[in-house]
């Protein structure tokens, strides 16, 4: 259970560090490699400290975990790694997805994790039900990923051991985290994730977590809250490719990114809206 993955070329701007404690994210690589989408080094790092377990109680140090990157830097891969590693490694588990919107979430859930998961050597392992508003993907030792939307009355009602909330930065308060973690409080294992691309001026909740974040890291926390962050510092050039190959973790990594098709979109988008996603 201990990681041997080699540090990122693009180390993040914000990162809760590892300990010396044992960790699944070497569980997760796996995962993720069986699903024919190895993990990129950034990947691996947010798994190897996310994951890691408190050797006091056997179960998670953290009960939450927030990640910001830039577009185009995997979290698809990411979140469907971890989902997936939760509902094999553990039976019975209730997993929660959702998006900006309800329709986001089911085709993120539809298009991208269904069928990676069915051609994956997972796809005996399950069924799906495409039922609209009672989505799920039911796995045989009894684990079930849902979809919901990210209503006021998200979550209510129901258990649930990992959260994960895609694209936060469209929230404009906490009424769905509301609802998502009292459905955890009962459980052994319970994990929130939170990830995004950086937010708008509206982004309360998303802001909300980069500063509890960012206190996190300042004051060396090793439980409670994990935050990883890859950012631009406030003087760097948007337009240097040095600031894109510090903030990118996936630059050079991931087929068809690469420092062209930053320079493209840097030229066909709004400057505002380039930095916010790049």
């Amino acid at each position: 259970m201990r990681s041997t993955s080699s540090p990122p070329s693009c180390p993040p701007r914000w990162a809760t560090p590892r300990t010396d404690r044992r960790t699944y994210g070497g569980q997760v690589g796996i995962i993720a490699a069986k699903l024919g989408l190895p993990l990129l080094p950034w990947q691996q790092q947010v798994v190897d400290a996310a994951l890691e377990v408190d050797p006091d109680t056997g179960r998670l140090a953290y009960r939450e975990v927030v990640v910001t990157v830039p577009r185009q830097a995997g979290k698809t891969t990411l979140l469907l790694a971890v989902m997936t590693w939760r509902a094999v490694t553990w039976p019975n588990q209730r997993i929660t997805y959702t998006a900006q919107s309800g329709k986001d979430a089911r085709l993120k859930w539809e298009d991208d994790h269904v069928p990676l998961l069915e051609r994956s050597p997972f796809g005996e392992m399950f069924t799906v039900r495409k039922t609209n508003g009672s989505e799920a993907i039911r796995w045989r030792n009894g684990s079930l990923h849902t979809v919901i939307s990210p209503t006021d009355t998200a979550g209510h009602g129901t258990q649930c051991d990992l959260g994960v909330v895609d694209e936060a930065f469209h929230l404009a308060d906490h009424r769905l985290e509301q609802g998502l973690k009292p459905a955890m409080v009962t459980r052994d294992q319970p994990q929130l994730w939170v990830i995004s691309t950086a937010g708008t001026s509206s982004s309360y909740y998303l802001k909300a977590k980069v500063e509890r974040g960012r206190d996190a890291v300042r004051d060396k926390a090793t439980s409670g809250l994990a935050y990883f962050e890859w950012s631009a510092e406030p003087e760097d050039d948007p337009g240097d490719p040095a600031t894109w190959r510090r903030c990118i973790p996936s630059l050079g990594q991931m087929p068809n990114v690469t420092e062209d098709v930053i320079a493209a979109e840097q030229r066909s988008m709004e400057p505002a809206e380039f930095e916010r996603a790049y």
